[in-house]
C-alpha cells in the first residue's frame, strides 16, 4: 500500500514537470518568434517565424487545458488560426 502511494505522488510529480515543460516550450517559441521579428533578424512572413507561432501555440494550449485556463487557450487557438491562414496566404499565394 504504501508503495503504491510513492508511485501516486510521483506520477503526479512528473505530470507536473511534463506540464510545465510544455508551457514553458511554447512560451520559448512564441517569445522568440516575437524578439526575433521585433530586432528585424526574420520577417513576420517567413516561415520560420509563422512556424515559431505555430509550434509556441500549440504547446500553449496543451498547458493552457491541463490548467483549465480558458482565456489561454481561446487566445492562442486563434492566435494559431491566424498564423496558419497566413502561412497558407505567404506560401500558397493566396
Amino acid at each position: 500500500m504504501h508503495f503504491l502511494c510513492i508511485k501516486f505522488k510521483l506520477m503526479l510529480l512528473l505530470r507536473k514537470h511534463i506540464e510545465e515543460g510544455i508551457g514553458w516550450t511554447g512560451a520559448a517559441f512564441s517569445l522568440s518568434a516575437f524578439s526575433l521579428n521585433s530586432l528585424n533578424i526574420i520577417s513576420s512572413q517567413s516561415l520560420e517565424y509563422l512556424l515559431m507561432n505555430i509550434i509556441g501555440c500549440f504547446f500553449l494550449i496543451i498547458y493552457a487545458v491541463f490548467k483549465r485556463a480558458h482565456a489561454s487557450w481561446v487566445l492562442n487557438s486563434i492566435w494559431l488560426l491566424m498564423t496558419a491562414v497566413a502561412l497558407v496566404r505567404v506560401y500558397m499565394h493566396f
